[in-house]
């Protein structure tokens, strides 16, 4: 009998260090952390654009970029897995307003179970864009959202 609790206490000991090593190498985490990054790309003799997110729980209220300029915020799901990020956007006359941020979206929350997301968001002339990963390249990018 005491031989088999010590194997249980060793197996469970393994798997603890196990996860524990894949969490320090970021091979995946219980509990991901999203990361949500607006880039302003619009031209410099334009109006600046303003950004405002907001949550149930959180509001980041008006942010105001001029071209280059960038603003990112990062969360981690609520327990139930139902976390929202909805931001508006003027630049100008024209706007647009969409969830940045669902669970399940096929944009942006759509990442890998147990690794932490990124999504960067890029307002240009011609409409909002998107790309996944925290260092995405110009041809990353997807047109979603045209001006309204």
């Amino acid at each position: 009998m005491a031989y088999n609790s010590y194997s249980k206490i060793l197996l469970s000991l393994f798997i603890l260090s196990l996860v524990n090593v894949m969490q320090i190498t970021n091979a995946f985490t219980l509990n991901p952390e999203y990361t949500l990054r607006f880039v302003s790309g619009l031209p410099q003799t334009t109006d600046s654009v303003k950004v405002h997110c907001q949550s149930k729980d959180d509001d980041f209220g008006d942010r105001i970029l001029e071209q280059g300029d960038k603003f990112e915020f990062s969360f981690h799901m609520n327990f139930f897995g139902t976390t929202l990020y909805h931001c508006s956007f003027l630049w100008g006359l024209k706007h647009q307003n969409f969830d940045v941020f669902r669970p399940n979206n096929s944009f942006c929350g759509s990442e890998k179970l147990f690794q932490n997301g990124y999504c960067v968001w890029l307002m240009t002339d011609s409409g909002i864009y998107l790309a996944l990963g925290s260092n995405p390249s110009p041809g990353d990018f997807k047109f979603l959202y045209p001006w309204l």
